[in-house]
């Protein structure tokens, strides 16, 4: 940011010349809070105490910093209050300035969070490359259509290699799946928006394309679903919230435009927790496949919820702190979270613009690998993209990996490491840990969502957003220099976490989630081996983390191991649950 920018003009508010702002008292209160935060003045009872006066006498005075000094533990000279009492005058009437110009959440601040400069000082090397992804796609000989759900839980190469050798189309493929989407949202609550006839269209425009030889790739006539955060006009986009249940906007997504130039098939919009927190959202609780009396976890609650269940091939979700990586956990199925900068978030939900990340969901890693590089690429919207290559497959024999193990192993997990060292894998002992306060910077996120949604909030603050209020109302008092230390602090834990990770090629485990999103590494969820709830069978999951780019080396490892240990059971009892619940039991069941 050009600081030369900000300097005010002289046709610019004299501060000294004009009369004090006159506002309601609550709204003077409000912002007057607001405006102590961004300058970073005092503590959060001093600011409290000021803007209770202010309310009150409409204006600011040195008087009025007196006797709030005692509160904050500081004193200062009568000069000082004065020059206090004239900043905050000044800034009051910025801060009304600012509050009435509208920004769209499309907006991105004039700062832009770029951790790559950070992983190459990790590295002291330059990893820039430009090259385009390469992946390679065989059709698959012993792909068998099978019974109807036999193909609905197939995977994406052999559901394409059966639309390849014409024993399936993509009309009869996408049929199936929104008979599905009908048959079991009503259980699962997972479909916000459902496209029916838009699906159709697309999936008879694919197959007219197979019969002319026009194919646009691997995804073509391929059915998808999408968490309803990715904008696709003219449709609602309501990012799971009562107050934007309507709303539509008004430019697509680029994601949404990638797929769709790959031929892709949307099916529907999907739930997410209100405002990609948790898993409730405006019409329910979206719920876990496998135990419908619980929620499926967030906030890609549809996605998940819905890969897991067999009602698309793959779907998109998002993650800011855990919101790709828990519902896969909790639903039993496979999600890459990639590198921060690795997708663009144009047209998509902004919750913290620092932090967010787009990937793909799917049951099979395999089917992550032929999604994932359709998503990259610059698209002039997204100041944070970086242009990394990506190969699949890839070729290291796993007797050649390193992998960094932090402790502390469970269910499937140790059903790998077990599978990894058969292989012969070097199995490396990694410490996580730091000496940075990591869990001190979380509250970066809460400052940038309420950010996000500071006029929405303020217009309606008695709206329903979910979890999000005392979120929205505690950032307000977060001082503006402690935003920026945070920040700072991060710049090193970023190159210290990229030198851990760059000692090994997977990480197995560990508790990293509010690390490596500061950070913005990647990590994939893997369905594979076999786990238990109580007496409930369930097929394993076990995450893998890597350094920066590293994307190729997740997804190698992780179809590797669902390979040798192919998730068991392999599909959640949907129709005994249907058949156990009705729609009119107690409380939080469906």
């Amino acid at each position: 940011m050009r600081p030369d920018e900000a300097f005010h003009n002289e046709d610019e508010i004299n501060e000294e010349k004009a009369a004090p702002a006159q506002m309601e008292p609550e709204s003077s209160r409000r912002r007057f809070l607001s405006c102590l935060g961004a300058l970073g003045i005092g503590s959060v009872i001093f600011q409290r105490s000021l803007a209770a006066q202010v309310a009150k006498e409409q204006s600011v005075t040195s008087e009025m910093v007196q006797s709030a000094e005692w509160i904050a533990g500081i004193e200062l000279e009568e000069e000082e209050r004065d020059e206090v009492a004239r900043a905050l005058r000044r800034n009051l009437l910025s801060a009304e300035r600012l509050r009435e110009t509208l920004v769209d959440a499309d907006t991105v601040p004039a700062f832009v969070f770029r951790p790559d400069f950070f992983y190459q000082q990790a590295s002291g090397e330059n990893r820039h490359s430009d090259a385009k992804p390469q992946v390679a796609f065989s059709v698959d000989p012993k792909a068998k259509k099978g019974s109807d759900e036999d193909l609905d839980f197939a995977s994406l190469r052999s559901q394409a290699s059966l639309l390849a050798r014409g024993q399936v189309s993509s009309k009869e493929l996408t049929e199936l799946y929104l008979g599905r989407l009908k048959k079991y949202d009503p259980l699962l609550k997972c479909v916000i928006t459902m496209l029916e006839e838009y699906a159709m269209e697309q999936a008879k425009a694919s197959d007219a394309r197979r019969a002319k030889n026009e194919l646009r790739g691997n995804l073509d006539g391929i059915p998808w679903v999408t968490k309803d955060l990715v904008a696709l006009p003219p449709w609602k986009t309501t990012w799971g919230a009562e107050p934007f249940k309507d709303q539509v906007r008004t430019e697509t997504a680029t994601v949404a435009e990638k797929l769709e130039a790959a031929g892709a098939v949307l099916m529907a919009k999907v739930t997410l927790g209100a405002m990609a927190w948790g898993d409730q959202w405006f019409g329910g609780t979206t719920r876990n496949p496998w135990n419908p009396e619980q929620g499926s976890s967030g906030s890609s609650a549809g996605s998940a919820s819905a890969i897991a269940a067999g009602l698309a091939t793959f779907a998109l979700g998002s993650e800011t702190l855990g919101s790709i990586v828990s519902p896969t956990t909790r639903c039993r199925t496979s999600g890459l979270r990639p590198t921060f900068g690795r997708v663009s978030r144009a047209g998509c939900m902004p919750l913290a613009w620092s932090m967010d990340k787009i990937g793909p969901i799917a049951r099979y890693v395999e089917d992550l690998a032929l999604v994932f590089p359709e998503l990259l690429g610059q698209d002039g919207k997204d100041p944070t993209l970086v242009d990394r290559g990506f190969r699949w497959p890839m070729k290291t024999e796993l007797s050649r990996m390193r992998v960094g193990v932090p402790g502390g192993l469970r269910g499937a997990e140790k059903q790998a490491l077990e599978f990894l060292e058969a292989e012969g894998a070097e199995i490396v002992d990694l410490d996580l840990g730091s000496e940075l306060p990591t869990s001190a910077m979380s509250f970066i996120l809460g400052v940038e969502a309420s950010t996000v949604f500071d006029d929405a909030f303020r217009d309606d603050p008695k709206a329903d957003y979910g979890k999000w209020p005392s979120t929205f109302r505690e950032t307000q008092f977060i001082p503006a220099i402690q935003y920026v230390r945070a920040n700072r602090l991060r710049s090193q834990l970023i190159v210290e976490t990229e030198k851990k990770f760059t000692e090994v090629d997977v990480i197995l485990g560990g508790n990293d989630l509010l690390l490596t999103n500061l950070t913005g590494h990647p990590s994939i969820v893997v369905a594979c081996g076999s786990d238990k709830s109580g007496e409930i069978e369930l097929p394993g999951v076990v995450k893998l983390t890597a350094a920066a780019y590293r994307e190729q080396h997740l997804l190698h490892v992780g179809h590797a191991l669902q390979q040798a240990l192919p998730p068991l059971p392999s599909r959640p009892p949907l129709d005994a649950w249907v058949e156990r619940i009705s729609d009119d039991s107690p409380g939080e069941k469906p």
